[in-house]
């Protein structure tokens, strides 16, 4: 599989307040994939929209965190616009029967407001 984009991975904790606060940022390779669709019925008009993305299964960070991958959040900025997603769910496809190697790390998303982070801090 080809990871063409790059996406952030943004490691975050909680202050005393529940107040989040970005602490790490992480550069991945990454196939981020985002559709839309419109309906219109009855006088209304609906639109809908879900975001996914492949995380590059070899990255150090992506292998560390594969099983607290859910609710961390994720940067991307597919048209030069950074739009936050937060990470609802993620499939870790294990080749079980072979080698018990990770063939690819799928993760939904849910797009969110964007978390206040220094953006001069260091990326890895």
């Amino acid at each position: 599989m080809k990871y063409p984009d790059i996406v952030k991975l943004a490691t975050t904790t909680s202050d005393g307040y529940g107040d989040k606060t970005v602490t790490v940022l992480d550069e991945i390779p990454a196939s981020f994939i985002k559709r839309a669709s419109v309906a219109h019925s009855q006088n209304s008009e609906m639109e809908n929209s879900e975001a996914a993305v492949y995380l590059l299964p070899t990255h150090a960070t992506v292998l560390e965190k594969k099983d607290d991958l859910e609710g961390m959040y994720i940067i991307v900025a597919p048209f030069s616009q950074s739009n936050w997603y937060k990470i609802s769910s993620a499939n870790i496809a294990e080749r079980k029967l072979l080698n018990n190697t990770i063939d690819n790390i799928y993760c939904r998303l849910q797009k969110v407001a964007g978390l206040a982070y220094d953006q001069s801090q260091s990326i890895s």
